[in-house]
């Protein structure tokens, strides 16, 4: 039996790297896309693409080029994101639409093309193997931050739309909005771990049934759920990360 791939987008030096590191000593085939390959990338995994998201059409392109060259994905994982940040005296007088485009492209186009190619995929594999579509999300479910909104608004449509193909394919494929958090459900802000994720994402690929689709875990614990008010808090970013910096000491 082959080794089955995964197909990850969006491979940074966090939790990138860290996802083709798990993948690959699991012992799949890693096809590992960014707009820049690192050198620890290319040591841990099995073809690199260079690409940028903004364009959906490049996609495509890397997906056609992996199963070319590798075979269909079993998995792929969607982990790019972007952010014009706002003001929040003068909201939308602060991003240009040509911005905000650029923003949506990237967080909610391209993983749109990307789930669109999966389910396309996962068609030509058997049952019995792994077919699934993972997206690394945020909070920005489940709370208001004005001066993220360009970021907050691709997610949500993007949760959105992996919430609806779970509700058509749930039954033969799997679809996951992947969110890590502290353990009283806080953001982490820029202090996400890599490992943390590929140890979530390593669990999602190797369910047998559709677990939530919002998969909200926490480092050495994983699925955690949270409760989330009907009405969304609205939350500054100065709170979030004297929050999150507080957090990170009592780790």
């Amino acid at each position: 039996m082959s080794a089955p791939i995964v197909l990850l987008l969006g491979v940074g030096a966090n939790i990138g790297l860290s996802l083709a590191k798990k993948f690959t000593a699991e012992g799949w085939k890693v096809a590992a896309v960014a707009r820049t390959i690192r050198d620890e990338v290319k040591q841990n995994s099995t073809l690199q693409i260079s690409a940028d998201f903004s364009d959906s059409n490049n996609v495509e392109k890397a997906y056609k080029e992996t199963e070319t060259k590798l075979g269909t994905p079993n998995v792929i994982i969607y982990n790019s994101a972007s952010v014009h940040l706002a003001k929040a005296d003068g909201l939308l007088d602060s991003v240009s639409v040509a911005d905000f485009a650029h923003d949506l492209a990237i967080n909610v186009t391209a993983p749109y093309a990307a789930a669109k190619l999966a389910v396309e995929g996962f068609k030509k594999l058997s049952t019995g193997v792994p077919r699934v579509f993972i997206m690394t999300g945020n909070i920005g479910t489940s709370i208001v931050t004005p001066e993220f909104f360009t970021l907050f608004t691709g997610k949500n449509a993007a949760f959105s739309l992996l919430e609806s193909a779970a509700k058509a394919y749930g039954h033969d494929y799997q679809f996951y909005y992947a969110d890590e958090r502290y353990a009283n459900g806080s953001p982490l802000m820029n202090n996400i771990h890599g490992e943390a994720h590929a140890e979530a994402y390593w669990t999602l690929a190797n369910s047998k049934e559709q677990l939530p689709v919002q998969y909200t875990f926490v480092e050495e614990k994983g699925y955690q759920k949270f409760d989330v008010d009907h009405i969304r808090p609205h939350v500054a970013v100065a709170k979030m990360a004297a929050d999150a910096k507080e957090l990170e000491k009592q780790r």
